[in-house]
């Protein structure tokens, strides 16, 4: 049985969002690259479709996640829509994850994100956004494949600070699109999460007592990593 199976199945009510960390548009089928990665989290505060912590069109993956707690197939959902497939991927296996870049979801390796507890935040920047709107525009791809390789590696190591490196290389194609810049915060590294232009960025910081300055901003919001239980 496949997890989209089990999962409409077993009559979804929660579900988890995601950020993604690096690699993003490669899980797109025609823009995929073969030996390229993807990595993404699955974050908490958990959703229903009566409680949504998170505002709407905001590049967290939201649409895939309501598509499931809606008992439809997320993954037809959203490349339906002619977005990617990393958005039902992660919210649909949890954890910590590094895909390889292709037409359709390929698990390279799943990690407990517990190391990252108490380190990520999102900061709204104002306005939403639309994926679908901004698949054509220009951006640099090979950068984007260095970011994705540098978190596949920092993943497997456990390393904070390779990670962070990765989210600035993503950050670096961001501002090579034409975004605006993100405020900068100490201790921190930052992007937009999903296609940009608007939504939340994440921040990742490399201490907790960071994190909780940070949150004293207005727009800000903690979450943290999540991995799914087992079964009792």
């Amino acid at each position: 049985m496949s997890a989209i199976t089990m999962h409409l199945r077993s009559g979804v009510t929660t579900a988890p969002l995601r950020v993604d960390l690096a690699g993003g548009w490669l899980d797109l089928p025609k823009f995929a690259r073969p030996g390229a990665f993807i990595a993404n989290c699955a974050i908490k505060p958990l959703v229903s479709r009566a409680s949504w912590h998170y505002q709407p069109r905001s590049g967290l993956g939201g649409s895939a996640t309501y598509a499931l707690l809606c008992g439809k197939n997320p993954l037809a959902s959203e490349l339906g829509a002619g977005v990617g497939w990393q958005d039902p991927a992660i919210i649909l296996e949890t954890g910590l994850c590094v895909w390889r870049s292709g037409r359709t979801p390929v698990l390279h390796a799943k990690i407990n994100p517990d190391w990252l507890k108490g380190l990520m935040a999102l900061y709204w920047t104002g306005k939403h956004h639309d994926t679908a709107g901004l698949v054509r525009q220009p951006r640099d791809f090979e950068l984007i494949v260095a970011a994705g390789a540098q978190a596949a590696k920092a993943a497997l190591r456990y390393s904070l600070p390779g990670l962070q490196r990765a989210i600035q290389l993503s950050y670096k194609a961001q501002m090579a699109e034409g975004m605006s810049p993100l405020p900068k915060v100490r201790g921190a590294a930052a992007k937009y999460c999903g296609s940009g232009w608007g939504g939340y960025a994440l921040y990742l910081f490399n201490e907790p007592g960071l994190r909780d300055h940070f949150l004293e901003e207005p727009g800000t919001l903690a979450i943290e990593p999540y991995l799914r239980d087992w079964p009792a």
